[in-house]
């Protein structure tokens, strides 16, 4: 006899598929919202920031609060650059053209502190990919300008990557916790990003870096397409099973 009413043993499958479908292409769809917010969020940052007047990093060691507080303000700071310790983040792009980002600790000026300077890009070798660009790094003491930010942004890595040789300056990604622990070196709890180049006594010192770097609310719109795609596919999913479900249970006479 055919059943009547409840769900038959047939139904179960596609209907928790459907479930879980649905689950992840919303969950997936609010992540783009959220993340679209964010974006709008650094951009109205940015734009705040760029009408006040930078603000000077002592050496005094800075608590974690005071760090997160200064995410998104023009900041300037004086020292030395530390060629030894650059370190080359691979697959970065500008333009299409594949490169590295560069980044060097500054020692600031009268302290045993540092900072991690995202200094800029530079484009690869593209006859051999491992091959590292020379750099003019400026000799004697500089000021830098730049941007802070809590730390450096991560490319989609299958698994952690183990914490490179001491000898490594090729690297898949990079954090501020993981540089300190490799070099050793005493960090402030934050990243500047150079928007300039670093001013020494003889003026600005032109080391061909790139700094071109991307606004964060240009890709808002972006986001927000891809949560539209998401959403999209979760309605897809719960309609096909409208239809082949339910509705698909009555035609059979079920």
């Amino acid at each position: 006899m055919p059943r009547r009413g409840g769900m038959t043993p047939r139904a179960i499958v596609p209907t928790l598929a459907a479930l879980v479908l649905v689950f992840v292409t919303v969950s997936l769809g609010n992540w783009q919202l959220r993340r679209a917010d964010e974006k709008r969020a650094l951009a109205a940052q940015r734009e705040a920031a760029e009408q006040t007047a930078p603000m000077q990093l002592a050496g005094g060691a800075l608590a974690a609060p005071e760090a997160a507080a200064l995410a998104g303000r023009r900041v300037v700071a004086r020292g030395r650059f530390l060629p030894e310790w650059t370190v080359f983040v691979d697959n970065r792009l500008h333009g299409g053209i594949a490169g590295f980002h560069v980044l060097e600790p500054l020692r600031i000026t009268g302290s045993d502190r540092h900072l991690l300077v995202l200094r800029g890009w530079v484009a690869r070798d593209p006859r051999d990919r491992n091959r590292l660009p020379p750099l003019d790094t400026p000799a004697g003491e500089v000021e830098i300008e730049g941007v802070a930010q809590a730390d450096l942004t991560r490319q989609l890595e299958l698994g952690r990557s183990p914490l490179p040789g001491p000898a490594d300056r090729l690297w898949q990604n990079a954090d501020l916790a993981g540089f300190e622990r490799w070099s050793g070196l005493a960090m402030q709890p934050l990243v500047v990003r150079e928007t300039a180049p670093p001013r020494g006594a003889a003026g600005a010192h032109d080391d061909g870096l790139v700094r071109d770097w991307p606004s964060p609310g240009n890709d808002v719109q972006r986001h927000v397409a891809y949560a539209v795609q998401w959403y999209a596919m979760a309605a897809l999913a719960a309609g096909l099973w409208l239809r082949f479900v339910p509705f698909g249970r009555r035609k059979s006479g079920r």
